[in-house]
């Protein structure tokens, strides 16, 4: 656990050298190998449109970044059906099909919280990790 008292510039250069060693990894649920590329970190102090995140929410998802290696390993259940974005879509500016896939997996730890990975997959290209978050509850 990295001391409370850190910046989130300090924060992001500890998640960062992490990160950057793992290339890619197996999904056991998806049977697919998952790789780690530059969009699923910006994502963590990014929004979707590319603006900086809240503070908050920005911490919250640079300390969870521990945490994906062993959902993506260890989750069994999706957190909620595969989200589909079509080439049509106004928002894809890819002009390929996406796909999303949202992982789950609780931790004892952390006060019994549930976290979710986000896979992202833009046409034939590679599964690669894109975003995570505790689970949000229904």
């Amino acid at each position: 656990m990295l001391d409370e008292n850190l910046s989130i510039e300090e924060v992001k250069k500890i998640r960062r050298e992490r990160y950057n060693r793992t290339r890619s990894m197996p999904c056991p649920l998806l049977k697919e190998e998952v790789f780690f590329n530059k969009d699923g970190f910006y994502h963590a102090t990014h929004d979707g449109r590319g603006k900086l995140r809240n503070k908050s929410d920005a911490t919250m998802r640079l300390h969870l970044l521990p945490w994906i290696y062993r959902v993506i390993k260890k989750s069994r259940t999706h957190a909620s059906p595969p989200r589909i974005i079509p080439i049509s879509d106004p928002e894809n500016k890819t002009g390929k099909e996406i796909v999303f896939y949202e992982l789950s997996y609780k931790f004892k730890l952390a006060k019994n919280k549930t976290v979710s990975v986000i896979l992202r997959k833009i046409g034939n290209g590679q599964l690669h990790y894109f975003s995570v978050r505790y689970t949000k509850t229904k």
